[in-house]
C-alpha cells in the first residue's frame, strides 16, 4: 500500500546556488511561526514540521517541506507566497522552480513583491503584468500627468486582480507599493485620487 507520500511531487521550490559563505538554511522544519500557525501541520518522525494542510478535510497537503527543497501538488497562491516566506525566512534571496508552468509562473509573480529573484521560469508580458511590472510607455508628446493617470488606472485595475487572488490585505499593499516603487512613482493618497486631480485647475 502506498503512503500520501510516494505520490510524486512536480513543483518543486529550493536555493539557487549562491556565493560560497551565504547564510541559507536547508534545515526542515525551520519555519516562520506566522506561517506555522495558519496551517494544521503534520510533524516527521523527529518532530520536525513536514507537511502543511489547509484544515482537517483535505486529503493532501498544501505542500511538503523537505529541508533542502518545499514541494507541492498545487500552485495556490497562498500556499505559494507562505512557501517564498519559509524560503525568505532561511535566507534563500534566489531560487530555483521547477515543475508545471503554472506553478513556476506563481512563484514568479510573487516573488516579484518579495524581492526574491527566480531561476527556472522565463516571464511572459501577462507574468509582469500580473505581478504590477509592466509599464506604459507613453508617446513623448502625451502630457506627463495624463501618463500618470493612465498608469494609475492599469495599477488600479491591477488591484482588483491582486484582491481576488491574494486575500491577506498586508501582503496586497505590498504588491501595490512594489509596483509603484519600481514605476518611480509615488503611491497616490486617498485623498488625491489618481484621476481628475489636474480637472480642477
Amino acid at each position: 500500500m502506498k503512503t500520501p507520500d510516494a505520490a510524486p511531487l512536480s513543483n518543486r521550490l529550493g536555493p539557487a546556488p549562491g556565493p560560497a559563505g551565504s547564510r541559507r538554511s536547508t534545515a526542515k522544519g525551520d519555519v516562520p511561526e506566522a506561517v506555522l500557525d495558519r496551517y494544521l501541520v503534520e510533524r516527521d518522525l523527529r518532530g520536525r514540521p513536514e507537511r502543511f494542510f489547509r484544515d482537517h478535510r483535505a486529503a493532501e497537503p498544501m505542500f511538503r517541506d523537505r529541508g533542502g527543497s518545499l514541494v507541492s501538488n498545487q500552485a495556490y497562491p497562498d500556499a505559494v507566497i507562505d512557501m517564498l516566506k519559509i524560503a525568505r525566512h532561511r535566507g534563500w534571496d534566489q531560487v530555483r522552480v521547477s515543475g508545471d508552468p503554472a506553478f513556476r509562473r506563481e512563484v514568479w509573480i510573487q516573488a516579484q513583491a518579495l524581492g526574491m529573484e527566480v531561476q527556472g521560469h522565463r516571464p511572459r508580458e501577462r507574468d509582469r503584468q500580473a505581478a504590477g511590472l509592466d509599464r506604459p510607455s507613453p508617446r513623448r508628446d502625451a502630457e506627463p500627468s495624463k501618463a500618470h493617470d493612465a498608469f494609475a488606472e492599469r495599477l488600479a485595475k491591477a488591484a482588483i486582480v491582486v484582491a481576488r487572488l491574494v486575500p491577506d490585505p498586508a501582503i496586497q499593499t505590498r504588491l501595490l507599493e512594489a509596483a509603484w516603487a519600481r514605476a518611480g512613482r509615488p503611491r497616490p493618497t486617498e485623498r488625491e485620487p489618481a484621476r481628475g486631480r489636474d480637472r480642477q485647475r
